[in-house]
């Protein structure tokens, strides 16, 4: 008969069948683990209502692996900015925040992106209030006043829906132009 063999055993015979991983594939996978983590890192801090130091963050990391963990790092931020909701204006702030302290060379264009929010917030603000002045003066000429007119949900209009819509079609190939400047 012949020799019982644990699972383990069994389970190590076909890994050594299979072999070992190529220096490539090694390089690879370390790779892929070091994007996770910078991916991760940025999310923290875009999850995290306090200042973290992304520089401490980065140096808990072997020297070889900190630069692809920064690159994915600044990466997961660009993908963070964006216009559509107040939360992503929002994450926009504070992945522009940690831009400028990951790589002071790309403090200038992180700048023209908070310039660019400033002025899409300023436009978006400007909109909200013809329109809210244009309903007010509506609803005003139908002899409808008093509470009931201070309560206008003008973010759930569709002409809200529409002037939103052109903004960010009038702002987004800007913000993508520069994120691609900060990425090259």
């Amino acid at each position: 008969m012949g020799e019982l063999k644990s699972a383990w055993e069994i389970a190590q015979e076909r890994a050594n069948r299979l072999g070992r991983l190529s220096p490539e594939e090694k390089d690879q996978q370390e790779r892929q683990e070091c994007r996770q983590i910078g991916q991760a890192l940025a999310q923290k801090w875009l999850d995290s209502y306090q200042q973290l130091d992304m520089a401490a963050e980065l140096n808990n990391h072997e020297e070889t692996k900190r630069k692809i963990i920064k690159q994915a790092l600044i990466e997961r931020l660009l993908e963070a900015i964006e216009l559509t909701t107040s939360q992503g204006i929002s994450n926009t702030k504070r992945a522009i925040e940690a831009i400028s302290s990951l790589e002071p060379q790309l403090q200038p264009k992180a700048e023209e992106i908070s310039q660019l929010v400033q002025e899409y917030e300023g436009a978006e603000q400007k909109t909200r209030q013809e329109l809210e002045s244009s309903y007010k003066q509506t609803l005003h000429q139908l002899r409808i006043s008093g509470t009931a007119v201070d309560a206008i949900n003008i973010e759930a209009t569709h002409e809200w829906q529409l002037a939103r819509q052109r903004l960010l079609e009038t702002f987004a190939p800007e913000l993508n132009a520069l994120k691609q400047a900060l990425i090259s």
